[in-house]
């Protein structure tokens, strides 16, 4: 049985060799018998530079020759597409047998080997390839003339098994294992880990990705540019999809733009049903793409978690919201075309932009996942609520809020049923004759009244202006009692009405007031009331006050954004997103004027000159100006309109009286009321739009020497004739004869647009130029321009800064009504020595970030500091310094005041000294006599290093400089010698310390001198008696 089992395996093997011999057989006559043929023989499975060998073989049938050329190419490279990594060619001519060739195959040395930084080589992580044979009729290689030709996909060895290059090489001393370490470039990039609050604006937080530093990262994004993948997560809580103010049909979640707004893949938007659209783009100028929506929509009110994940030809989209975790929304997409995705490439903007504005509510926690594509099972599935603890407390509706609206509408219908009996002249006024019983709703307002009176129950207020017709709704309502906190406030009673005001104020902010929000976290930031300070509260209130538009919440985050405090991290883009709002609405309020405005002012309390100066709404030098421009002085006229129209310098702005006296004053030919009057015309505020007058108003205006007007003359050409030469004309004439700010904006937009005359070519550089000038001499819309770039990159001059964008849209920002209205209340109860009442608004400025608020509130600050939790120099002036930097525009008295505060307390001497350096440096010769005070009572040699008294100018002698007396000696001569604004003041505590410092080393050296002689003495008596 066994030896049967042995024959009978035998002859199968023999069949199988018979089988393979015979097609081998009929395999070698066909190709025999075939004039021309090409073939390869065991293509290895894998490649690599370790002996690998192919076996060619080939046969022509032609007495001429021919080229036979074998190649293994790569898709592409960084720099190039379809690149030979391996070629070899060679001649055949005409034979009967078939001939062979073996080819030893040495691939590129970034495909075979691993990234070594000591030979400068990178690894390219490529693992397909694909090998070609091919036969040209003739000896040229041209693709016209293929005869043959063999196709094959062959693959290389992974990056992480290659071998290194040097382990090559015969050499002892580098034959050994290397260890090399690749640079660390991260592939998800938490863009936002701090909630962003979004209004619904036309604006939104920028971002670029890094660009990769390694080569092989570097190719295969390039490589990956046509089929990306990639994923996109973040968390979004959606108050409203599309605000009501911009008639857009969708709003932005995430846009990806080039610097002249071209449209790139991917972007988010959200439409008015809140459906999620995505755009994506086949090229990189493809102006219209493909775009696909959810059928469901994202609820509102509530955090929900989405995913975008793009994978090649296919994207698709999750969205968890936390009530239905379990059940997700779902879309996907595929494209018959191919997706251009280059994250390097231009902006992604969170949010809004020029083009698209926002979604109204938050945005959390967003990843980018570069050149990975997701799947369901690895998404994060828990919102991190560490970094932002206040955030459930804003959004869920307080019990609190809830009974004070249900006391508005018990309020309204009290007023229903009380219309009704007044239509029935059955009133509670009524005789009592006319009632037989008690009337139910009489006593119940009657009960209010007397409840008004003893507690902050404010239905009978309520009750009291719905019958005078006064509010109608819950939002006047809101603003009513905000009217009424701010009256307490000013009061100058702050001890007696703390508990009614903080009542007030969050009543106001459950009606709907957005101020009311602000003015309530001042209390609570700063610990004011006898309130416990608490910091998350402020938060809390600041993120649902810039959720309402309130001005100075989104400053106080934007402030908090820019310096990190409070717990907020450092975010510049953040930062400008919160500032760009407010500057957009400062904008606007400057060429929209509305009467009761005010301007925002910076004065600081220090400087008794610029108060004296104010001429307040019935201040004796209003009272006098108003005089002078009665009796027809033409200054006093052109005065008095340019303060009212702009609400500066204590007055209201006042638009009907401003155009008044412009055209008083217009009425006497001066130039800049002739401007006022014309430009007044020309817009139709405060008076009938009459374009004709406007312009022969403004043309008088530079003939009687105003060259500045040409501004108004070129933009009415610009905007309303179309004529770009003759504005453009007007312009640069303005420009280069007065410098005109304005002018040079309006110069710069020409040259952006492309409508300078005559080759009207776009010229970023030229416009750049005058941005910049305009804006470094305060005009509002350079700034603006400087701030974008700044944010948005891609300029061809100015790199991306967004600390910068930062800065120039807070310098805007701070231009608001509402901070200028803040200021005006604190200076005017200043000057009514209302002090309690001035110290309150400064601090809510400072809350906003404002420094004038912060150097005003720490000048006052020391009136109340036995009543306060907070610390005077820490809370406000250090922080006043820390805004301003090294800047040599600085209030002495801050500098001072901190710098004898780290004194007192010996710590941080070296922040003492550079204090008091900087207080010199900025013409106060203290800061001189200070250091020579601390150099003078310190008991150590050298306290204060020789670099900072070469810094300040005073130089010593290098024999005496060791001595410490005649170093103190030196310095205050040189106090005394100085020659700046105050030297007077120093001249005599210098000269004092001066001469009692010369005392010293007089009486030292002449004490010296008298013990030396009585010694020489007892010597010589000594020498003598022993002789």
């Amino acid at each position: 049985m066994k030896t049967s089992l042995i024959t009978m395996f035998i002859y199968l093997i023999y069949c199988v060799y018979f089988t393979q011999s015979q097609i081998t057989y009929e395999n070698d006559r066909f190709t025999a018998n075939e004039l021309d043929f090409i073939i390869i023989k065991h293509i290895p499975s894998v490649f690599h530079n370790d002996n690998i060998y192919l076996t060619i073989q080939y046969k022509c049938s032609s007495l001429s020759r021919r080229r036979i050329s074998l190649s293994i190419r790569i898709e592409r490279n960084l720099y190039r597409y379809n690149f030979a990594v391996f070629r070899r060619h060679w001649f055949c001519q005409k034979s009967i047998h078939i001939q062979t060739r073996y080819i030893r195959v040495k691939l590129h040395r970034s495909l075979a080997y691993a990234s070594d930084p000591q030979s400068n080589l990178q690894s390219w992580p490529i693992e397909y390839g694909q090998l070609n044979l091919i036969m040209y009729n003739n000896e040229y290689e041209n693709g016209n003339q293929i005869l043959k030709s063999i196709q094959s996909n062959v693959r290389f060895l992974p990056v992480d098994k290659r071998p290194y290059i040097r382990s090559f090489r015969w050499n002892p001393l580098t034959n050994t294992t290397i260890q090399t370490t690749c640079q660390k470039e991260p592939e998800i990039i938490r863009i936002i880990n701090y909630p962003l609050v979004l209004t619904g604006g036309v604006y939104g937080k920028h971002f670029v990705l890094p660009p990769y530093q390694d080569y092989s990262l570097r190719l295969e994004q390039q490589s990956r540019v046509i089929r990306p993948k990639f994923s996109i997560v973040f968390w979004i809580f959606i108050d409203e999809y599309c605000t009501s103010e911009f008639f857009t049909i969708q709003c932005g979640i995430l846009q990806h733009l080039s610097f002249n707004n071209t449209h790139l893949t991917p972007e988010i938007f959200l439409n008015r049903e809140g459906q999620m659209t995505v755009s994506t783009f086949g090229y990189l100028y493809d102006l219209f793409g493909n775009g696909a929506r959810t059928v469901a929509s994202i609820p509102k009110k509530e955090w929900c978690r989405i995913a975008f994940i793009v994978n090649e030809y296919t994207w698709s989209v999750y969205i968890n919201c936390l009530h239905n975790w379990n059940e997700p929304i779902v879309a996907m997409h595929s494209s018959p075309n191919f997706y251009y995705s280059y994250d390097e490439l231009g902006t992604f903007i969170i949010g809004g932009s020029d083009i698209t504005p926002s979604f109204r509510g938050f945005i959390s926690q967003m990843d980018i996942y570069r050149r990975i594509a997701l799947n369901y099972e690895q998404l994060p599935r828990k919102l991190d609520m560490s970094s932002m603890k206040f955030l459930p407390s804003i959004l869920q509706d307080s019990p609190q809020c809830k009974r004070y609206i249900h006391l508005f509408a018990q309020c309204f219908q009290q007023y229903e049923l009380f219309n009704e009996r007044l239509q029935k002249k059955w009133t509670c006024n009524a005789q009592p004759f006319q009632l037989k019983k008690s009337n139910q709703q009489c006593s119940l307002i009657h009960t209010w009244k007397t409840q008004f009176k003893a507690s902050d129950d404010i239905r009978y207020r309520i009750f009291r202006a719905l019958r005078r017709q006064q509010i109608n709704s819950t939002t006047d309502v809101g603003n009513k009692i905000f009217d009424l906190t701010i009256k307490l406030l000013e009061s100058d009673q702050l001890d007696l009405v703390c508990d009614r005001a903080i009542s007030w104020s969050e009543q106001a902010i459950c009606y709907g007031h957005p101020g009311a929000h602000s003015l309530l976290a001042t209390f609570y930031q700063f610990g004011l009331c006898g309130l416990e300070r608490n910091s998350t509260r402020a938060l809390e209130l600041f993120f649902s006050g810039a959720l309402h538009h309130d001005r100075i919440s989104l400053l106080a985050l934007g402030h908090r954004h820019l310096y990190g405090l409070d717990g907020v991290p450092i975010d510049y883009d953040a930062a400008y997103v919160y500032y760009r709002e407010i500057a957009l609405t400062s904008k606007n309020e400057l060429y929209n004027p509305k009467s009761g405005e005010v301007s925002m002012e910076y004065i600081r309390l220090t400087d008794d000159k610029l108060i004296d100066e104010l001429t307040f709404d019935k201040s004796d030098s209003f009272y006098w100006l108003k005089q002078q421009a009665r009796q027809g002085v033409a200054s006093a006229q052109n005065r008095l309109g340019a303060l009212m129209y702009s609400g500066s310098n204590g007055l209201t702005r006042n638009i009907q009286a401003a155009v008044d006296y412009f055209r008083l004053g217009a009425a006497q030919h001066d130039a800049l009321s002739h401007f006022g009057y014309g430009l007044a015309l020309l817009k139709g505020q405060g008076i009938k739009k009459n374009v004709t007058e406007a312009i022969r108003q403004i043309e008088k205006a530079v003939e009687h020497g105003y060259l500045g007007a040409q501004v108004a003359l070129g933009y009415h050409a610009y905007e309303i004739e179309k004529n770009y030469t003759k504005a453009a004309q007007y312009w640069q004439d303005c420009f280069d004869r007065t410098h005109d700010i304005h002018c040079a904006h309006n110069l710069g937009v020409m040259w952006t647009t492309g409508h300078y005359p005559p080759h009207y070519i776009v010229d970023h550089v030229r416009a750049w130029r005058y941005f910049s000038f305009a804006a470094q001499h305060g005009q509002i819309d350079s700034k603006l321009v400087v701030a974008h770039h700044n944010a948005r990159g891609g300029h061809p001059v100015i790199i991306r800064n967004p600390w910068l964008a930062a800065i120039w849209s807070r310098y805007v920002a701070e231009e608001s009504s509402v901070i200028g209205t803040t200021v005006r209340r604190a200076l005017e109860a200043y000057r009514d020595r209302r002090w309690q009442t001035s110290f309150l608004f400064y601090v809510q400025a400072a809350l906003a970030g404002v420094e004038l608020g912060y150097f005003n509130a720490g000048y006052l600050c020391k009136d109340f500091k036995n009543e306060t939790s907070f610390d005077c120099v820490e809370d406000f002036l250090n922080m006043y310094l820390m805004i301003h930097g090294d800047n040599l525009n600085i209030d002495s008295y801050a500098l001072l005041t901190v710098a004898n505060y780290y004194q007192l307390k010996k710590v941080n001497l070296t922040r003492v000294l550079q204090l008091y350096v900087h207080l010199y440096q900025i013409g106060d010769p203290q800061g001189l006599y200070n250091l020579a005070q601390i150099e003078e009572e310190s008991d150590l040699n050298n306290t204060i290093p020789l670099h900072i008294w070469n810094k300040i100018g005073v130089k010593f002698d290098e024999k005496l400089v060791s001595n410490r007396y005649r170093r103190l000696q030196t310095i205050y001569q040189y106090c005394r010698t100085l020659n700046i604004p105050k030297s007077d003041e120093s001249y005599i505590p210098c000269t004092i310390a001066y001469f009692k410092i010369t005392t010293i080393i007089f009486y030292d050296e002449q004490f010296k001198l008298l013990i030396t002689i009585i010694l020489l003495f007892i010597t010589t008596l000594v020498f003598f008696r022993w002789m």
